[in-house]
């Protein structure tokens, strides 16, 4: 493992070293979710700069605008001091994305969740379901009067985009092909013209719990 950066403040400014055909009148902005159970504190790294201070478990960032270009990223256990991920990717400009970092002790995942900022039908909401339980089984997604939204959703992936009327809705996660419910997500209220994520996270069997956090995504 990697001995810790100095945990100094300073301002994210992107490194040009790693920027490829980097065009700065298109910023993608960015936003970083920490969801990995088994760390109750980490520090995220951009191009060798600290993003934030630190982040707790089931903090979401505020949105970040990044140039388009190539990022290396670094993820820190701040208890032990040593460094748990590592990515390297291309960010392109004009995008929305949420930065997911998930996994327990057995390895560790960054899933980039791209947003489509358009909601195609203009008197809908758009939703879609990311499974970030690093012990949770597949499953499959219910709305309570709607009946089966998706089957078999598992580790590190999201759903399709699904489209709603302006309403409140209950959802219900199950154990696929069975009726067993592992988690219910009532009285989510969708609006028109909006983007929601619904990022499921946490131990299905352990602490902390298994939970869902609703996120609005920026509008373009």
């Amino acid at each position: 493992m990697q001995q810790l950066y100095d945990m100094n403040d300073f301002p994210y400014r992107p490194s040009a070293t790693f920027h490829q055909h980097s065009n700065t009148s298109q910023k993608a902005v960015i936003r970083l979710f920490h969801t990995a159970p088994d760390l109750s504190e980490l520090a995220v790294f951009v191009n060798h700069q600290q993003v934030d201070k630190t982040m707790s478990y089931g903090q979401l960032t505020s949105y970040m605008e990044w140039g388009e270009g190539v990022y290396e990223i670094e993820v820190f256990n701040l208890a032990l001091k040593e460094r748990v991920l590592y990515s390297r990717m291309l960010i392109k400009g004009s995008e929305t994305y949420t930065l997911c970092i998930t996994g327990a002790r057995t390895g560790f995942a960054l899933l980039t969740e791209r947003q489509d900022p358009l909601i195609k039908q203009d008197d809908l909401a758009a939703l879609t379901f990311v499974q970030l339980s690093p012990d949770l089984p597949l499953i499959d997604i219910y709305e309570r009067d709607q009946g089966i939204l998706s089957k078999d959703l598992g580790y590190v992936s999201s759903t399709q985009t699904h489209h709603f009327s302006p309403n409140k809705y209950h959802f219900e996660l199950k154990a696929s092909g069975t009726q067993s419910t592992l988690l219910d997500i009532p009285k989510v209220h969708l609006q028109t013209k909006r983007a929601y994520l619904i990022l499921l996270h946490g131990f299905a069997n352990g602490e902390p719990e298994l939970m869902a956090k609703v996120a609005l995504s920026r509008q373009m």
